[in-house]
């Protein structure tokens, strides 16, 4: 034992001269690659000190005063030098990670030397250990220095590893952000920063700059790194980005690097939508169309107000209808849930008891709507008290912003619209205290822009909306809403379109043209669907740009067969129910990895249909996803076989779908087989995926996936 305590004192204070002599000429220092080998483990052996230093403390801190210590003492020298000499390499295997491209020396400058610092202490405390025992008070200032040292190097390390303060980020407030609502939610801050911040961020931040790229700012992404651009919308693969997340996780260029968390499909489908919209720091879900593939992604991965969690009970059932009235409708804001919303109609019939009579169901109301009506500061007491009210409307009602210390107790409240009241902007003061608020609503007050801006900068979190200044802009329509819920009809439906916009005319197409201003029938209700459509609407005003396409699909369900088979099996990653998927009547979304979709790649889709007895077929229709940027092709080829029995069929009709010719984003399609008219009891349906993917495709010559939700007898 002693001959290894003096080895191992030796070695420490040897390779101690070794670290402060590198130190002196770091500047010359050439590292060898077997050298940068020892200097990648730094990662590893750093956690070797930090335990056994408080190895070393406990154990003392226990046996100080216990006699007879001498029994203890050999155990405490073993665990002190351990501790100095596991230091020392750490340190060492530290300077020569340093070396490395990516690292300034202002981001190494207190985790190095804080390092020396834990090195050389150890190295001491362990040289003078028998004085130091001598004093409770030098001993235990001796350890307290150790503990802060060492906790202290070891934060700044992970702040280089993960980025600024990675330790404390749970805690600090600013990072404790309120959920995002849907409405609410902007595409870059809370879809595509979340991304960055957690697979990309550790090793492209201000403190570890690989490639000379910084991802944790808006600056540092428009920059780019040493080896350009992140993104380029000329480019066929669009960038740099999207080139190394699509590259084998095996290939040394890969982003991220093997062994550091993988970004998934629906990572991977928002950065690649973001990029080919523009990548745009600043716009919101809300703003894009219904059908835009990121809007489609955020529906999936945001709540909105009407489907928030909420924990509360609900309400009588009797007591919300007698709530209801002519001029006042309290309804659930979805199906099942809990939470009331409350809209109020005519303004001469408006009485405050009204809002009194509304504290019987306090505790469940999230959305009130109070826009034209005549309400004064004393009845917000009233609305004070719906401690559960996400969403509050008060534009263009009487107050004057006295009142507005009686809603400080709305701690859940997101959505506040004051547009069109006589507040100023020193009202706005008192909404300080609502926690959770992330939209202010001004337009049309007294409050000027700059007053907006000022108050905004207070709360990171929240966006104040005071509207355009300005009388010369020609202002788009929204697009039109489809009100239909259910895609898949089992009898004739009415078509639902509606919009906002007083005045605005909508056109409507059903064969797959866009609709235009003159020649696409109006919309009035009673437009029936009874069969396989895709519905495009546009709305048109005098005097305004006409607004985009909203477009849904509608399935006719048809004959349900009794049982399905699949003849190949799905791929693993997307094999949903099997073969009951198909004709479950529950459509897939865009976000192909969230299930509900058969995935084919290496064989084609075979199915059995079977019915017990046989049925009349003109069509079958084959619904399926295309996302060109993810392989997800049309099918090259669909067959459809008929007959009494499976050993007895024959081709009905054989179809190969149109394939695309450039880059687009993710759509579902719909690919109907006529196959006459005829009584079958079994059909079989063959779906073939492409077997090359074409030569302007960034996958040219790969295999192309098919991925398949439903399958439609009619």
């Amino acid at each position: 034992m002693p001959r290894l305590k003096a080895l191992l004192f030796n070695s420490t204070f040897a390779l101690n001269c070794l670290l402060l002599f590198l130190l002196l000429f770091e500047q010359g220092l050439h590292v060898p690659a077997w050298l940068q080998v020892a200097g990648r483990m730094h990662p590893l052996v750093l956690h070797f000190p930090i335990v056994l230093l408080l190895l070393s403390i406990v154990w003392e801190g226990v046996n100080f005063f216990k006699t007879p210590y001498a029994e203890a003492k050999q155990i405490g020298d073993m665990l002190l030098l351990a501790a100095a000499f596991t230091a020392v390499i750490t340190a060492l295997m530290g300077l020569f990670l340093s070396r490395e491209e990516g690292y300034t020396p202002e981001m190494l400058l207190w985790h190095k030397w804080g390092g020396v610092f834990v090195s050389l202490l150890l190295l001491g405390w362990y040289a003078f250990r028998n004085a130091v025992r001598r004093s409770t008070v030098v001993w235990s200032a001796t350890a307290l220095v150790g503990l802060v040292a060492i906790s202290i190097t070891g934060h700044q390390g992970a702040n280089i590893t993960h980025g600024q303060n990675f330790l404390l980020a749970p805690v600090l407030a600013e990072t404790q952000k309120p959920p995002v609502l849907l409405e609410d939610a902007v595409v870059y801050t809370d879809m595509v920063q979340p991304i960055l911040q957690t697979k990309c961020n550790s090793c492209h931040n201000e403190q570890k700059q690989k490639g000379g790229l910084v991802m944790e700012t808006t600056a540092g992404l428009l920059k780019g790194g040493k080896d350009g651009a992140l993104w380029d919308s000329a480019a066929a693969d669009w960038g740099l980005l999207l080139r190394r997340i699509h590259l084998p996780e095996t290939a040394k260029k890969h982003m991220p690097p093997q062994g550091k968390p993988q970004l998934n499909d629906e990572e991977i489908q928002v950065l690649y939508h973001w990029i080919k919209s523009g990548a745009s720091f600043t716009t919101k879900v809300a703003d894009l169309p219904p059908t835009d593939s990121l809007r489609l992604l955020a529906n999936a991965q945001f709540q909105t107000i009407e489907t928030d969690d909420y924990t509360f009970a609900p309400a009588d059932e009797k007591k919300v209808a007698a709530l209801t009235t002519n001029y006042r409708v309290v309804k659930p804001l979805a199906i099942g849930s809990p939470a009331l919303g409350v809209e109020f109609f005519g303004a001469a019939q408006f009485n405050p008891k009204q809002l009194n009579e509304l504290l019987a169901v306090k505790e469940q109301i999230v959305s009130l709507n109070l826009n034209k009506m005549p309400v004064q500061d004393g009845d917000l007491k009233n609305i004070g008290q719906f401690k559960n009210l996400r969403r509050l409307n008060l534009s263009f009602t009487n107050i004057s912003g006295a009142g507005l210390q009686q809603l400080k107790d709305l701690k859940e409240l997101k959505q506040l619209s004051l547009s069109g009241t006589k507040i100023k902007a020193g009202d706005l003061q008192v909404l300080a205290s609502l926690p959770k608020l992330t939209h202010l609503y001004v337009w049309n007050t007294a409050i000027q822009p700059d007053d907006a801006q000022a108050f905004q900068k207070q709360f990171k979190n929240l966006i104040v909306e005071s509207g355009f200044q300005g009388d010369t802009v020609v202002i788009k329509l929204n697009p039109p809403v489809i009100e239909n819920d259910e895609q898949i009809i089992h009898r004739p439906t009415p078509l639902k379109l509606k919009h906002y916009i007083h005045g605005a005319v909508i056109r409507y197409t059903t064969d797959g043209t866009e609709p235009d201003s003159i020649r696409s029938p109006v919309y009035a209700s009673g437009v029936m669907i009874d069969s396989t459509v895709t519905v495009k609407a546009k709305a048109f005003k005098p005097g305004w740009i006409s607004s985009t396409v909203a477009m849904k699909q509608f399935y006719k369900a048809g004959a349900t067969p009794d049982s399905v088979l699949l003849l190949n099996p799905p791929d693993p990653k997307y094999k949903a129910d099997g073969g009951a998927t198909l004709t479950d009547g529950q459509k897939g979304t865009l976000n192909f990895g969230a299930g509900n979709w058969l995935g084919y790649h290496d064989k084609p889709l075979e199915a059995l249909l079977f019915f017990k007895t046989p049925i009349p077929i003109s069509s079958v229709t084959v619904s399926g996803l295309v996302d060109i940027n993810s392989y997800l092709m049309p099918p090259q080829e669909i067959e459809v076989w008929g007959g009494a029995t499976s050993s007895t069929l024959r081709l009905l009709k054989r179809i190969n779908p149109r394939q695309p010719v450039k880059e687009a984003p993710g759509y579902m399609q719909s690919y109907s087989v006529p196959v006459g008219t005829l009584k079958a009891a079994v059909l079989k349906v063959v779906v073939k995926p492409v077997a090359r993917l074409p030569k302007w495709h960034k996958g040219k010559s790969d295999k192309g996936w098919a991925f398949v939700d439903e399958i439609f007898v009619n």
